[in-house]
């Protein structure tokens, strides 16, 4: 570890930083999960804004948006998001700052925040000096792209990165395989299903920070995609555009995501199964995803009927914005119980 970067860690542990928040995070109730929940919300805004900013750049994802515009709509957001991720994911590494600042996975972190700061201000910068700057000629083009692949590449990293800084061991001890233990005894079926060879593991090994890693990257996703289509919903953002569209262009990408969300959420689950279905954050995660999923059946098979008379409105229907705001609001909630499932006991 670079002796500059330790120094930090130095400099910080005693600090009246320190104390500050190591009394915030033991004194508030509820204050690490919530907090942890902020900053994953704001992971996740960063990671829609930017990577649906950047697969458009790519002609990959909603094609529907001219690039100025969009540049000029999402990036505000982008760094409102950015602050809350910083402030929120602040107080832990205020509150341990030997932990993070001798840890060589939070300085890869910091290495590609660095870059993605400075294309992103170099991007916006560029585009507002002149309009359709990055559309002029084709060698401009081809740099936005290469900026935008870039960006997708280290966002992802940062998001890997973030997740592995707790499981340090597992990179510097690796064990991919772990010969499963069961002495043949009758089960119940959840104690069964957690003694699984799969589930033991998954449970003993990389492979379950490797998920979980997986598992936030593709609810940040779901969940940034997820908040352009609601923002439009309430009449805030993309008002340019017709809800249609955007449910087109981009429901599918959370879809997708929400697929692979699923997937390794149960790799996760089996690994604890027994403790999972007795634990009150899980099953109001699972309660919580019931009404999400609810909530969108309703817009989808009932409010989208009549989706022609307020398509092109940048105020919709009272009942399209409720709509909005409920998804707003379960899907964060999802969030925070999913935080809260590891700090019940």
């Amino acid at each position: 570890m670079p002796t500059f970067f330790t120094g930090i860690g130095e400099l910080l542990n005693g600090s009246v930083l320190q104390s500050s928040a190591l009394w915030t995070l033991t004194n508030v109730p509820g204050f690490p999960p919530i907090i942890q929940t902020v900053h994953i919300l704001g992971i996740a805004v960063v990671m829609g804004t930017i990577a649906f900013q950047s697969l458009r750049i790519l002609g990959l994802a909603i094609p529907s948006q001219n690039f100025p515009e969009i540049t000029e709509r999402v990036m505000p957001v982008f760094w409102a998001a950015l602050f809350i991720m910083i402030f929120s994911g602040a107080f832990f590494v205020f509150g341990r700052p030997t932990r993070y600042f001798n840890n060589p996975v939070f300085l890869w972190k910091m290495l590609c925040l660095a870059p993605l700061l400075i294309m992103m201000l170099f991007y916006q910068g560029m585009g507002r000096l002149q309009n359709n700057y990055w559309q002029l000629n084709a060698k401009r083009e081809l740099v936005a792209r290469v900026i935008a692949v870039t960006s997708i590449l280290l966002i992802l990293a940062i998001c890997t990165a973030g997740r592995w800084i707790a499981y340090l061991e597992y990179i510097e001890y690796p064990l991919w395989y772990l010969e499963p233990y069961h002495d043949g005894q009758e089960l119940p079926f959840w104690d069964w299903v957690q003694n699984w060879s799969l589930s033991q593991i998954i449970a003993s090994t990389n492979w379950f920070p490797a998920i979980e890693t997986i598992h936030v990257i593709a609810a940040s996703l779901m969940v940034g995609a997820i908040l352009w289509v609601d923002l439009r919903l309430m009449g805030i953002g993309a008002t340019k555009y017709s809800i249609s569209d955007l449910n087109r262009e981009l429901i599918p990408w959370a879809w997708g995501a929400f697929t692979i969300a699923v997937i390794t959420g149960v790799g996760m689950f089996i690994t604890r199964a027994s403790g999972h279905v007795l634990n009150p954050a899980f099953q109001s995660k699972m309660f919580l995803l019931v009404f999400a999923g609810i909530n969108m059946a309703y817009f989808h098979y009932k409010l989208f009927r009549t989706i022609d008379q307020y398509d092109h409105s940048k105020s919709p229907p009272r009942n399209v914005k409720l709509a909005g705001v409920l998804s707003l609001v379960l899907w964060s909630g999802v969030m925070l119980a999913g935080r809260w499932i590891g700090h019940i006991i």
